[in-house]
Order: C-alpha cells, then structure tokens, then sequence
C-alpha cells in the first residue's frame, strides 16, 4: 500500500543478479519477465534493468559488459548454494565492479535467505518482497525490521515460537542492513 501511488520516476532501476559458480564457471544470470523475481522487483516498487533483453524460459546467462550496460541504481545478489553475503564482498572489492553506478552508491546487496533464499516461490517470498521494498524505500517503511517481520512469519506460517526461530532459523538467517 505504501507504494501504490509511487511514480514512474520515484522507481529505481533494480539489476536482480542469480550467482552461480557451477563447475568453477562463474555466471549471472536474471530472470525471465514472468518469473516470480521480476514480479517482485515490479511490485517493490522497482523498475527491472533488464526487462529491455530478449529472455528465455529460464535464467539467461548476462555478460559483465551487459551488467554495467544497465546501470542499475541497485544490484542485488541472488545465490542458492553458498553465501551471497561472500559474494557481495567479493565483487565490491573487484576494480571492475567498483566502476558500477550501483557499487559506487553502496547499492550491491545480498538478498536475503535461511535455508532458502527468499526470491523463490515457496512462502518466504513474502519475506522477500517486504524486505526488497524496504531496501528500494526505505522512506516507505520507517518501522520496517527484517528479523521481526521473519519472527512474526515463522510464527504465522510454521508455528514456530521465539525459542525455536532463535534456535533454528536465526543462525542460517543471511540479511542486509536493515535489520
């Protein structure tokens, strides 16, 4: 609701980035239109970098010269297997990346996970969407705190009291800034 009247102009442009290193082969790749990331870049209030590429049916394998061709005022970092906490530092410290408009402006994040990262279809989407809204307006959201929001949905969603969420969740728990 605090998003519905943003304008076109108030929505930054957000570069969703799947990390892989499959076989040794480092690889970004961004999701098709339909998909439910792109959904929720739209839907955060986001503008997605690279709705301007012909997509496939699945994840398409993106170049760095196609990374910095978008200019994104937000990356963000997707990574099913591993940290992209890791990730994220790594590519900060590369010269490469330092020259992106986004790394530049402190806007190359992690998306958050626990044992799933919170961009895929399983309820934690939820989480997800709330915490990429936050991060793109953060204005928006003044009260906003990940670690609450995930404590009420663990509790909501599978019962989880606040012993076993600190017990279970709040170690595998991979966020950002805005805690």
């Amino acid at each position: 609701a605090p998003l519905q009247d943003l304008p076109a102009g108030g929505k930054p442009r957000v570069l969703l980035l799947y990390y892989t290193d499959r076989d040794g082969e480092v690889a970004f790749n961004v999701p098709p239109a339909a998909w439910l990331q792109t959904l929720m870049v739209d839907m955060a209030g986001g503008t997605p970098a690279w709705s301007d590429i012909e997509l496939g049916s699945g994840w398409t394998k993106v170049s760095f010269e196609q990374i910095a061709a978008w200019d994104a005022d937000r990356i963000f970092i997707i990574r099913y297997t591993g940290s992209a906490a890791e990730v994220v530092d790594q590519l900060a410290a590369d010269p490469q990346w330092q020259e992106l408009r986004a790394v530049q402006a402190d806007g190359l994040t992690a998306f958050p996970r626990d044992y799933y990262s919170w961009d895929q279809p399983n309820p934690r989407w939820i989480l997800g969407l709330q915490w990429l809204a936050a991060e793109l307006h953060p204005q928006a959201f003044p009260q906003f705190k990940l670690a609450d929001s995930a404590r009420q949905f663990f509790r909501f969603a599978y019962r989880l009291d606040d012993s076993a969420f600190d017990r279970f969740i709040t170690p595998s728990m991979e966020t950002s800034s805005i805690q």
